[in-house]
């Protein structure tokens, strides 16, 4: 009986150890993963669709598929897609749904897609690193600018200035120290800031 004991005994630290060796093993792979690769892995969720020409920005009605490099997009839990020409947009949307969009709140938001700025492949908004208020000017003038890496950033952050900052950090206060970017806009005879 005592022999039979000691065999379970064994067993089960065995099986104990085993499980604990994959899970730690797992969690190591995991913490050295990209944001792209994130992304990848968060895939269950929609993946980011093609911005046909003819469809305007969801925030400003400038024409995203001419600016591919600075597109965006809100994917909604309904399956439809509403596209940006920057982060910038995105995020003013976002913050303003309810002013933006009659037909879906916040809750409503499946996943929102950046491109990295320096590849063009789109990644999850959430898992990005965004450069803040750098002297590099987007489609609507200074831009929030995402990276899948966090290195990048900082390396885009030393050559044009600006903040690093995560998806969780963006705030309308953020938004609002970007203004309008200072793009002008001709009316009648005077200068209006768009």
């Amino acid at each position: 009986m005592k022999k039979a004991s000691s065999k379970y005994i064994m067993r089960a630290f065995l099986s104990t150890l085993v499980l604990m060796l994959a899970v730690t093993a797992g969690y190591a792979a995991s913490e050295g993963t990209s944001a792209a690769e994130k992304s990848t892995a968060n895939a269950a969720v929609r993946e980011p669709m093609e911005i046909p020409e003819n469809v305007p920005c969801g925030k400003c009605s400038m024409y995203p598929a001419q600016y591919p490099r600075w597109q965006a997009q809100i994917i909604f839990k309904d399956g439809s897609m509403t596209p940006f020409d920057g982060c910038k947009c995105m995020y003013n949307f976002l913050f303003a749904m309810d002013k933006s969009d009659q037909k879906h709140s916040r809750d409503d938001v499946e996943v929102a897609w950046v491109k990295d700025f320096d590849s063009s492949t789109w990644i999850n908004a959430a898992d990005a690193y965004y450069v803040v208020g750098s002297s590099m000017m987007g489609p609507m003038g200074k831009e929030l600018i995402p990276f899948a890496d966090q290195a990048a950033a900082m390396k885009f952050n030393q050559e044009q200035g600006g903040t690093v900052m995560a998806y969780a950090e963006i705030t309308p206060d953020v938004l609002k120290t970007l203004g309008m970017g200072g793009m002008k806009m001709e009316q009648s005879s005077k200068q209006m800031k768009m």
